[in-house]
């Protein structure tokens, strides 16, 4: 059973289940078993739940989790990472995605850490401390979807939700030698509570440790659902279905954020040039890039996320009936709340406005023949735990180290587009900076068929061994 867990996907663990090679609950039993040996070391799971017979899908059987931000899970309390939230009742519902998690036949086991409001690329909440990273548990895990990362790449879990408003699947996947795919705006649900979040910024799937495990569980969550006030364009086939065929020669612009100033350490750089080295094997055309959104991102993130937190703090308060005390919230949730209870209606609308306009921009840059965009993920390894963490004097500069640590994964959240992080490279201390892609807005099949090409090439589970 242990081979088994840490060789296999999700996928593959559902099709041992299917033909009886190991029982439903012999695998619950062995993965109960790795979270009581491995989380209090990786503080990744903060909720534990009696799991529900599982339903009879394509992914029955297999123990998986929820992070503990914005999507509800019925019995359990979505506390956001933040104290303010924490004495919250439970949810009393599922969301879409989660609903629709339990029809694939998904054993939900719990909730995985997120900072507080996902505000952090870092997963250190004050409410339930640091998450570690599997691959040195001295370094952050990466956020906010830190505690999925770190559940799946300590072999706790084959696969785990995360979300994505800034880099969040992202960045933890990069940290942590993880497939991470961002699916484009509208692909998956925010129903029943919410139409979109981060004012479309956000979006939701997976972390993973393989390429097909992504496609899967893209497949058993994209679609409408009612009273959702958009959606991606439908694929021409299942995503899993489109891994099947490797993609035409693409053509590749790469940036490396140089002539911006920005610097990436040696790690970083081998991410890059290995990602341009298996390319071109594979008979893509690199190029160097001149991106036309790479300046002026951070003027309208900046309106929308406040604005945002405050809104979300405002609908806490009229619940609990108290405004957050000095002690609720951290200092950056705090900064930011204030912020966006002074900014205008006219202000967030320009807001919006620019960020809609990134996106037209990049879409006709696609148009002039560009196929996929390549960075790295993030412009270093992950660092140590504490790093990241912002005092109350301090915001600002907390701000700053965000921006240097991380400052690719964002755009992708303006303009709506599907990225992906691919571990590639693997430095001497067997740290990782992921590959990063970004693709049309509705490509994500592109995306794919890039990573399962390039995951047959040289796998990358189980993670190279220093």
């Amino acid at each position: 059973m242990d081979d088994l867990l840490d060789r296999t996907d999700a996928v593959g663990l559902a099709d041992a289940i299917r033909r009886k090679e190991v029982s439903e609950a012999e695998v619950l039993e062995a993965t109960m078993a790795r979270i009581d040996e491995r989380n209090p070391e990786m503080n990744a799971i903060t909720t534990l739940v009696e799991p529900e017979p599982a339903a009879d899908g394509r992914l029955r059987g297999v123990p998986f989790a929820v992070k503990d931000l914005h999507f509800a899970m019925r019995g359990t309390v979505a506390t956001h990472g933040s104290r303010y939230f924490a004495d919250a009742p439970a949810d009393d519902h599922d969301a879409e995605v989660v609903r629709r998690y339990r029809a694939a036949g998904l054993v939900l086991v719990g909730r995985t850490s997120s900072p507080e409001l996902g505000l952090s690329t870092t997963t250190e909440p004050a409410l339930f401390g640091p998450c570690a990273n599997p691959l040195d548990p001295a370094r952050s895990a990466g956020g906010s979807s830190g505690g999925a990362a770190s559940a799946v790449a300590s072999g706790m879990l084959t696969a785990a939700h995360a979300s994505d408003g800034g880099g969040s699947i992202r960045i933890p996947a990069s940290a942590c030698g993880l497939f991470g795919l961002k699916p484009s705006r509208g692909r998956v649900s925010f129903g029943p509570d919410a139409g979109e979040n981060w004012s479309g910024y956000s979006t939701t799937h997976v972390v993973s440790r393989t390429v097909r495990d992504s496609a899967v569980l893209l497949d058993v969550v994209s679609g409408l659902a009612p009273g959702d006030p958009y959606v991606a364009p439908a694929p021409d086939q299942t995503f899993e279905a489109a891994l099947a065929a490797p993609p035409p020669p693409l053509r590749i612009a790469v940036w490396d954020g140089s002539a911006d100033g920005i610097q990436i350490d040696a790690t970083a750089r081998g991410a890059l040039d290995a990602a341009v080295a298996r390319c071109e094997e594979l008979g893509h055309h690199l190029e160097e890039a001149d991106l036309p959104i790479r300046r002026g991102m951070g003027g309208p993130q900046g309106v929308i996320t406040s604005s945002n937190i405050a809104a979300m703090l405002m609908r806490h308060q009229a619940q609990c009936g108290r405004p957050p005390g000095a002690d609720d919230l951290e200092p950056v949730a705090a900064s930011l709340a204030a912020r966006g209870a002074q900014i205008s209606g006219p202000e967030y609308a320009q807001a919006v406005l620019d960020t809609h306009l990134m996106g037209r921009r990049m879409g006709q840059y696609h148009e002039s023949g560009i196929d996929l965009v390549l960075t790295p993920t993030l412009a270093r390894v992950p660092p140590p735990l504490g790093e990241l963490a912002a005092a109350a004097d301090g915001v600002a500069e907390w701000g700053a180290r965000q921006g240097a640590y991380s400052p690719f994964c964002a755009m992708a959240n303006a303009t709506g587009q599907p990225a992906m992080s691919v571990p590639l490279h693997w430095d001497d201390r067997g740290l990782t900076v992921g590959s990063h892609f970004i693709a049309p807005y509705g490509a994500e099949a592109l995306l794919l068929k890039l990573a399962a090409q390039l995951e047959q090439a040289r796998p990358f589970w189980p993670q190279p061994r220093r």
